[in-house]
């Protein structure tokens, strides 16, 4: 008996196959998803499979589950929350219940571990049911294209073109905090320097002759920047950029990437030719952000032609 895999039937699937507490199966007949609660005592009294009617459900074990933390931690592009995430899963004592605690702390990197999650069981799913057609003499289904990793920073945050009026107080608390952590991350006088040098930066340029984006959560918290200036003040199609950064615990989500994206466009748009990113202190990370954008070492620095094909 042929059934058609729905979005609900997928989902009663999906926590069906986490539920390591029950035996579950399809029934098509009911077109539904039914259960009963294992009895370890007596396996004989195990759900009967009817493989006309009553399908056994892909299967998923707590190794599994383990196998998809353990992938999704390597994944993770946010330092604090993949070291975390990775010391839980080496403990191997309460891991579940100690992973999901974790992400709590970390709602946007919980969000792309349900996003993750959700991906991979659905091909699992997908897989499971093409089996059932080929069997059934039917063609195979294509996947699901399943966007909502790519979709989480525009939906999930908020990206405004920035206005001082509104937004210099957040921008001037957050570069003195930037600039304790950088302070903080070198030792003595160097990170002293450093710390100087990115306030430097920052007042390259009075706040309302910037332009560029700023990133708020949905509860309205200000998370980052990337801000241009005009270099020097009479250039007409030069810009630097004096300010760029997301604060520790929302890196790695794509909020960097996003406002880069947007303040490039605009800046085009605008008809700026040159953007300059001088920097003296760049980590690995963006200098690989910088090549996504085709940045060119210029130095110490870097520069991109927006005009150049």
């Amino acid at each position: 008996m042929t059934f058609e895999l729905t979005d609900s039937i997928k989902n009663d699937i999906m926590f069906a196959m986490e539920d390591q507490n029950s035996q579950s199966a399809f029934n098509a007949a009911e077109n539904k998803v039914v259960s009963f609660i294992k009895n370890f005592d007596n396996p004989a009294e195990d759900l009967k499979i009817d493989e006309n009617k009553v399908y056994s459900l892909p299967n998923w074990t707590s190794d599994d589950g383990f196998n998809l933390m353990e992938a999704f931690s390597e994944t993770c592009r946010s330092p604090l929350a993949r070291n975390e995430l990775k010391r839980c899963l080496q403990s191997r004592r309460g891991v579940f219940r100690n992973f999901k605690n974790i992400l709590k702390a970390y709602p946007d990197v919980e969000k792309r571990w349900f996003a993750f999650k959700t991906k991979r069981m659905l091909s699992k799913i997908n897989e499971w049911y093409n089996d059932l057609r080929e069997t059934w003499g039917l063609e195979l289904l294509e996947e699901d294209s399943i966007d909502e990793m790519e979709d989480l920073v525009r939906n999930d945050f908020e990206f405004k073109e920035y206005d001082s009026g509104r937004d210099k107080e957040c921008v001037d608390r957050a570069v003195e905090i930037m600039a304790e952590e950088y302070k903080d991350s070198f030792e003595g006088e160097i990170g002293i320097s450093i710390a100087a040098m990115w306030r430097y930066q920052s007042a390259f340029s009075k706040s309302e002759n910037k332009y560029g984006f700023v990133c708020y959560s949905h509860l309205k918290e200000f998370l980052g920047c990337i801000l241009f200036s005009s270099c020097p003040s009479s250039a007409k199609k030069t810009v630097v950029v004096t300010d760029f950064f997301v604060f520790q615990n929302y890196r790695g989500l794509g909020i960097g990437k996003e406002l880069f994206q947007k303040c490039l466009e605009k800046a085009k748009n605008s008809g700026i030719q040159w953007v300059l990113f001088s920097n003296t202190i760049i980590p690995e990370s963006m200098e690989h952000l910088l090549s996504q954008f085709s940045f060119e070492k210029l130095g110490s620095g870097y520069i991109v032609d927006l005009l150049k094909d």
